[in-house]
């Protein structure tokens, strides 16, 4: 087993016991999931595990459980005011970050910002649902793509487009 399958490994343990705990019980099924989990990340089909930059990853996570709450309390608070703008729309993000690990990870959080859903990928473009079109979607949307981009030690060069 490669080196980096074994940080995996450990990595998913020490998750599995934040979890479960340090009792017996869980670690049944945990030692399966645990065992397919690393081999996933391994690469069964040699595709190479990312590297995860720290500084990213400390930047990255804050940034992740804030917004998650933002866009939580955002969708609550539409659902049950009815003073709160709701003008379903969409729009069309061009990606700038490259295909595999980071682009899947920015189209999957970005259902995290206030009122958004990412509906479809095409190529390099996600169309992405709103609750209510307000200025500030495209720059959440940068930033979310450069903090993913920082997590994967990538600069984004080019401003986003949005049709």
């Amino acid at each position: 087993m490669p080196r980096r399958a074994i940080f995996w490994a450990l990595g998913f343990a020490l998750l599995w016991w934040t979890l479960t705990g340090p009792g017996l019980a869980g670690w049944y099924a945990g030692l399966l999931a645990l065992v397919l989990a690393t081999l996933a990340f391994a690469g069964l089909a040699g595709v190479p595990i990312p590297t995860i930059h720290p500084l990213g990853l400390a930047r990255f996570i804050p940034y992740f459980l804030t917004s998650a709450v933002r866009g939580g309390v955002d969708v609550s608070l539409r659902a049950f005011s009815p003073k709160l703008p709701l003008a379903p729309d969409t729009l069309r993000y061009r990606i700038r970050l490259p295909a595999g690990a980071p682009r899947t990870l920015f189209v999957n959080t970005i259902s995290l910002l206030p009122g958004t859903f990412s509906a479809e990928l095409t190529d390099d473009r996600v169309t992405v649902h709103l609750l209510s079109r307000d200025p500030g979607t495209e720059d959440r949307l940068s930033e979310l793509e450069g903090r993913v981009g920082g997590l994967f030690g990538l600069t984004l060069d080019a401003s986003p487009e949005v049709e």
